[in-house]
């Protein structure tokens, strides 16, 4: 069976200047004379997921768990080496962000909807299913700047997940949460691994990936 995710030889370094004009002398250098050193971040990384697998990396802050997260999902790019995804992908990283503040939640879940592909028939069907899993009253329809910021996790994680993805990648972000809530995402998130979705959960707690393959990640 062919791998849902690949990683080979994944590196990502970023440039550390040592002053607030360096980087615009380097720019400025005829002879394009670096002015910066490199802080690697992940070095030769390499790994598979297969498809329905679950799997848990672990380590500690600043291991670099979440620069993988963002080669994974696309929003930044390797210095070095391949990542390939196969299938749909849903993340769940830093739940809430990316709202509009003046906006209601129902208006978010329409942009963050659509902003994941979905129709708006689509937004339609899946609507009040959203509604319901948040378990948010009434603060559906206010400003999402007058939510708490469970109740944003509470919003984020019922439309990320209100249509099951081939590849499913959890962070920590569920820790905002209440217990009540936690347990109810956890329960979701079984839901989709029963139904075939794959499973990436990425934490600095080894407690909280006790379902998962857990793999050292250092």
């Amino acid at each position: 069976m062919n791998p849902v995710i690949e990683v080979n030889g994944l590196s990502k370094a970023y440039k550390n200047y040592p002053g607030k004009w360096s980087r615009l002398r380097e720019w400025l250098s005829p002879r394009g004379q670096p002015r910066h050193r490199l802080s690697w971040v992940l070095h030769g990384l390499s790994f598979s997921v297969a498809a329905g697998e679950s799997v848990g990396i672990v380590g500690q802050n600043g291991a670099g768990k979440s620069t993988l997260l963002k080669l994974l999902t696309g929003t930044s790019f390797p210095t070095a080496g391949q990542v390939r995804v196969n299938g749909q992908l849903s993340a769940l990283l830093e739940l809430g962000m990316g709202f509009h503040p003046d906006f209601t939640g129902r208006q978010n879940v329409y942009m963050t909807g659509q902003l994941m592909g979905r129709t708006s028939g689509q937004i339609d069907g899946a609507l009040a299913g959203i509604e319901a899993f948040a378990e948010i009253g009434d603060y559906f329809d206010r400003p999402v700047r007058t939510y708490s910021s469970g109740m944003q996790v509470r919003l984020a994680f019922s439309v990320a997940t209100a249509f099951r993805p081939d590849i499913l990648i959890v962070d920590e972000a569920l820790a905002v949460g209440d217990v009540y809530f936690q347990h109810k995402c956890f329960g979701r998130i079984r839901a989709f691994r029963e139904q075939g979705t794959t499973l990436l959960f990425v934490s600095h707690d080894p407690g909280l990936s006790r379902a998962c393959v857990i793999v050292p990640f250092c």
